[in-house]
């Protein structure tokens, strides 16, 4: 006898495009796009942040690492306003600047999940994976996300489970699961 899990995911379609989560990039300087890393990560006061981002952006001489990172960090503050098309234009500038760094290629998967353009979210948060994150627990998250969004129920799942290997207490990961039931199917052979 074999034994099979089939998984049977119940979600919400409506409510899941929001439920990305854009990450941070650490900038290696100091000075403003230090500091707006530091609002970036906070994610408690974006609208000032983004300030901050700017002002880096305009009044400070970066590497191209960290102007791509202070693009990212600004894309994920626009994104916690709802400027989600900003967002995307600022995560496509960090790409251009440094397309080695993978959290900007997530980042803009997560918004291409708000798009309902899940294929094209796969892939950017597939490319960013493979480039590394700095949390890559959100990558697994936001792949798992439109994985399931896409009926990939299986994928998803143990994105998921990955997830919670990762960050064992990451909350939205352990909500999505309860979306989830396990069963054990026991095919008959045919012997």
């Amino acid at each position: 006898m074999r034994v099979q899990i089939a998984l049977l995911a119940v979600m919400c379609i409506a409510a899941f495009p929001a439920s990305t989560t854009a990450q941070t990039v650490v900038t290696h300087g100091v000075g403003l796009a230090h500091d707006c890393y530091i609002y970036a990560r906070a994610g408690n006061d974006p609208r000032s942040g983004i300030g901050v981002c700017d002002d880096a952006l305009k009044h400070e001489m970066l590497t191209a690492k960290d102007q791509a990172a202070t693009y990212d960090n600004r894309g994920v503050m626009l994104d916690a306003i709802g400027r989600v098309d900003e967002a995307a234009e600022d995560f496509n500038a960090a790409i251009r600047l440094d397309p080695k760094l993978g959290d900007p290629y997530v980042n803009l998967g997560s918004m291409l999940i708000k798009k309902r353009q899940y294929e094209a979210a796969l892939d950017h948060i597939n490319k960013g994976l493979d480039l590394g994150l700095n949390f890559p627990h959100i990558g697994y998250y936001d792949r798992a996300v439109a994985e399931q969004l896409m009926g990939r129920y299986k994928e998803a799942y143990y994105d998921y489970k990955k997830v919670l290997e990762l960050e064992p207490s990451y909350a939205p990961a352990t909500e999505r699961l309860k979306d989830f039931t396990v069963t054990t199917v026991r095919k008959q052979s045919n012997s």
